[in-house]
């Protein structure tokens, strides 16, 4: 029997999401109780600070946004074709309907992130990434995982209840509950970069295009998985001060990123990830499983 693309989500899902997915609505639904009272209670004033607010976020990120539109080049069948390519076949195998803009920036800090502009989302890409993932297969592979891995961070929150996830990304406004919020957020990116291994079902193009995410694509061949693992390792022994570098951001540390794509590749791709470490040394394979994110 086939399985569906909502069990296939659901077995790229990060272990901790649904733990950390409860946490911000233990945290966000009382919030948001308080907030109806006082609205009731100040006859509806608390509402004109609110519509306030959302105005100044409005206008604020309208003109962030026609900058973008005013300084890039959108994905379109006249511009970058074969990427706009690429976002179909992943929509499609997402069953994603959504729009999502796609635009490219002249060579910056940044290789790619996601913008949310309310209702409108946006993929940036950075050009010096995009010249080199559109030249052969392999290479518009790793661009597959790219865009696949955004868009899966979005569908991963397609899951849950819609009320729900409302009041999560309206909570998520206010920065100062963020602390209790944001472990949900980061967690949705594991997932995101696990369903973007599951669309390309290539473990290392995936991991590739991870790493020019990480450093860029000329840097990328260089790095050597035992430096990463050692990162990794300098993370676990210091937990709390790893947490607190991450408590306000809405992404996990790459590193763990890395570490968490490369478990996610052992359950569901155990042949290619075996191809993938079969070069690795005793010690670094032993000491790989031993740090590796459990997936039962």
């Amino acid at each position: 029997m086939e399985i569906t693309i909502t069990e296939k989500i659901r077995k790229a899902t990060y272990p901790k999401e649904d733990n950390r997915f409860n946490l911000a609505m233990i945290a966000g639904i009382p919030i948001a109780i308080i907030g109806l009272i006082l609205t009731i209670a100040s006859f509806g004033l608390i509402l004109i600070y609110v519509g306030i607010i959302v105005f100044i976020v409005w206008f604020s990120l309208s003109i962030a946004k026609m900058h973008l539109i005013g300084n890039s080049v959108k994905v379109s069948n006249h511009n970058f074709p074969e990427i706009l390519k690429i976002y179909s076949e992943v929509k499609e195998a997402l069953s994603y309907t959504k729009d999502i803009q796609i635009y490219i920036v002249e060579e910056g800090s940044v290789n790619a992130f996601l913008a949310k502009f309310f209702k409108t989302r946006f993929i940036v890409l950075n050009s010096e990434l995009v010249k080199d993932m559109i030249s052969n297969d392999d290479q518009r592979i790793q661009m597959k995982w790219i865009i696949a891995r955004f868009i899966g961070a979005l569908k991963a929150k397609h899951f849950r209840t819609t009320i729900l996830r409302l009041i999560f990304e309206n909570i998520e406004k206010i920065k100062i509950f963020n602390f209790f919020l944001l472990p949900y957020e980061r967690a949705t990116q594991y997932t995101g970069d696990n369903i973007g291994m599951m669309v390309t079902q290539n473990v290392e193009q995936s991991i590739i295009a991870f790493n020019k995410l990480m450093v860029g694509n000329d840097l990328s061949f260089k790095i050597q998985f035992k430096g990463i693992l050692e990162q990794g390792r300098d993370l676990k022994h210091s937990p709390f001060f790893a947490f607190m570098a991450r408590a306000f951001s809405s992404h996990p540390h790459l590193v763990s990123r890395y570490l968490n794509l490369l478990a996610y590749a052992s359950k569901e791709f155990p042949e290619q990830f075996e191809n993938y470490i079969t070069n690795f040394d005793n010690e670094t394979k032993h000491n790989l499983f031993r740090i590796l994110p459990y997936y039962g």
